[in-house]
């Protein structure tokens, strides 16, 4: 398990660099988050402010890019998550370490879906109903990620304390 650990937290970190690396041209003055500007363009006129100072191919291959991130991050997320569980003597919070586990799984399908959803997008293909899924996707992707670290910083001092 720690192996595996390792493994998928080197390959979140790696993954994470090439990304804001690659995606570095997506970073203007009207676009400060990058492709997450894009995650959460709502609007066509947004959509089309992006676009405009983009080079939309650059935006295509970040896309492809993170999904190899998704199977690193959601795999370090759940691993991550079990093995903290693992070190509570509190049933309650251990419970919430492997939901947390599986949780992690469902925020990566949300970042799939919300990829596909871009990818639709950078061909000029959407509508306003599939920019609110991709923003509803990322905000929901993001929420399921951001509990989970939280859960991973709170049961850093347990972890330590037990070592």
């Amino acid at each position: 398990m720690k192996r595996n650990l390792s493994f998928a937290a080197i390959g979140s970190i790696i993954m994470f660099f090439v990304l804001r690396f690659q995606g570095a041209a997506l970073k203007t003055p009207i676009s400060k988050r990058a492709i997450v500007d894009l995650e959460f363009a709502d609007t066509a006129q947004r959509v089309q402010e992006l676009f405009a100072v983009w080079n939309i191919e650059t935006v295509r291959i970040n896309v492809w890019i993170d999904f190899i991130f998704i199977i690193a991050y959601t795999s370090f997320l759940s691993l991550a998550s079990k093995a903290t569980a693992s070190n509570w003597k509190n049933d309650f919070v251990k419970q919430i370490g492997y939901v947390f586990s599986r949780l992690a799984f469902l925020a990566g399908l949300f970042d799939v879906c919300e990829n596909i959803l871009m990818l639709q997008t950078t061909v000029g293909s959407f509508t306003p109903v599939s920019l609110q899924l991709t923003f509803y996707c990322a905000a929901i992707k993001f929420l399921i990620a951001v509990s989970i670290v939280l859960y991973l910083l709170i049961s850093l001092p347990v972890i330590l304390k037990k070592k």
